[in-house]
């Protein structure tokens, strides 16, 4: 399992137009990291006093010479944690993985996730050290006051609805050692290396000839197509050749695995299947819209972007890991003209997002309310960013909330939108357009790689030393070279 190393310094990425959004995700979870991480604890989890002074006080490890405290280390840890668990936690959930006790489970064949996470703290812990060096020897200066009180005001919330101190929750959230006094420093430096992030980003924003550029060389990462797709299985068989239910030695029912032969003519039968569906594919098969090449199946993807395609070109494609053809009809390939959105969403589990807009309506009905009104029901730590998100693309969520999206909206429309399957409320306030959908997702991109190359190059003179070998990430990674 690998995936890229997030940085501390995404959130402007995040809120930033992305339409590749599965293939941007690391880089739109930013505000995650920067926002406060309200935990939803199950039962209640003692709060463990200081025990050691001196490990409080004695560098865990050091930058440049410069000794970062367990303090630091645990606060960053705690932060990539949250963030991929709530990336991937769900996913991880759907395959079985007991989250409450993922880092004592294997990330790879090297690492734990306990080691994952502590790389991932280490270099982030690098990466603001850097940002900060840097933003001083520039001269920037940025108040974070507004900011921090804000970031505490929520811990103190949710350390209440969670029936916590603050002082329980600090530790709980952040280690051990964690308390609001010794947190402070930690966090004010995090939010002064965002802020000359953030600054920087701006000046890595592309020229338009450049976007025109990338689109030129890059179309068929950033095109779109209309197609039909039909999906004919195999009819493999389930049980032995005489009917009778497979079982094991001890007697137990079990999955009937078919010979390569049973397969074979399965095979067979499906594909004379696929080939006369090439007629009715169009009518029949399953409508997809926008498509992007990231979005689309990889056996079908190289036909359906073929410069060659023409309106009702059909193929069909074997694939044998699932025992199936794929079956598709090209309509249209054109550049995604249609705007992202900026809207302002107050997402919910416990409460009824049309009690949350007919409140608003009472009130003053201004978006200045609307935002007052998020406070009191923030549940994902957005209260910082006042439940903006910029450059939407339609594609991005959930198609409820697309139609509304598109559905002809002006500035200060508002809906309530409850996804029961998904079980969250969306109170929504629409501020308008914004970019294409194309050239949001080149100006991102653009910019993402020249702050990523920067971020690189100002890190680079930065070691790490690690004497009391408290980072096992770097042994393992020292024993894989030899």
């Amino acid at each position: 399992m690998s995936e890229k190393k997030m940085t501390k310094y995404d959130l402007k990425v995040q809120r930033r137009k992305e339409a590749e959004v599965q293939a941007k995700k690391e880089d739109r979870i930013y505000k995650i990291i920067m926002a406060v991480i309200v935990l939803f604890f199950v039962g209640f989890i003692a709060y463990f006093p200081i025990r050691n002074t001196i490990n409080l006080y004695t560098p865990y490890f050091s930058v440049n010479g410069e000794g970062v405290s367990k303090i630091e280390f645990d606060y960053n840890y705690a932060l990539a944690k949250n963030s991929y668990l709530n990336e991937n936690g769900y996913y991880l959930s759907m395959f079985g993985m007991d989250t409450s006790t993922i880092d004592s489970q294997q990330y790879d064949d090297n690492l734990t996730f306990a080691d994952y996470f502590s790389q991932i703290a280490a270099e982030n812990i690098v990466n603001t050290k850097a940002m900060v060096a840097e933003a001083k020897a520039a001269g920037f200066t940025y108040d974070t006051t507004a900011e921090y009180e804000q970031m505490m005001a929520d811990m103190e919330a949710a350390a209440e609805e969670n029936s916590l101190t603050l002082a329980q929750y600090l530790t709980q959230s952040f280690g051990d050692y964690a308390t609001e006094k010794r947190l402070k420093s930690v966090m004010e430096e995090t939010l002064y290396a965002a802020a000359y992030y953030e600054a920087k980003y701006e000046e890595f924003l592309p020229a338009e000839d450049a976007i025109i550029a990338h689109y030129e060389a890059n179309v068929d990462n950033y095109d779109s197509v209309d197609y039909h797709m039909q999906i004919v299985n195999a009819e493999l068989p389930t049980t032995n050749p005489d009917g009778t239910t497979p079982v094991d030695e001890e007697g137990n029912e079990v999955a009937y695995e078919p010979t390569e032969e049973e397969v074979a003519t399965a095979m067979a039968a499906a594909k004379a299947e696929a080939e006369a569906a090439l007629d009715t594919v169009a009518e029949e098969g399953t409508e997809y819209t926008a498509a992007l090449k990231s979005g689309v199946n990889s056996l079908v993807a190289d036909f359906l972007f073929d410069a060659a395609r023409v309106e009702g070109d059909t193929t069909y494609v074997e694939d044998t890991a699932n025992d199936r053809y794929l079956v598709v009809s090209f309509d249209a390939r054109y550049r995604n003209e249609d705007p992202t959105h900026d809207m302002r969403a107050i997402i919910t589990t416990t409460t009824d997002a049309q009690t949350i807009v007919d409140e608003w309506k009472a009130g003053e009905a201004t978006e200045e309310s609307f935002i007052e009104l998020g406070m009191q029901y923030d549940e994902n730590g957005m209260a910082d960013y006042e439940f903006l998100y910029e450059g939407m693309p339609v594609t991005s969520v959930d198609e409820r909330i697309g139609e509304w999206l598109a559905g002809g909206r002006k500035a200060g429309d508002v809906t309530a939108i409850h996804l029961d399957d998904l079980g969250y409320y969306y109170a929504l306030y629409y501020i308008g357009e914004n970019d294409t959908v194309w050239h949001a997702s080149i100006e991102a991109t653009l910019a993402n790689e020249s702050m990523n190359a920067y971020l690189e190059e100002i890190a680079a003179p930065y070691t790490i030393s690690d004497p009391k070998g408290n980072l096992k990430y770097l042994t393992v990674a020292e024993s894989t070279e030899e």
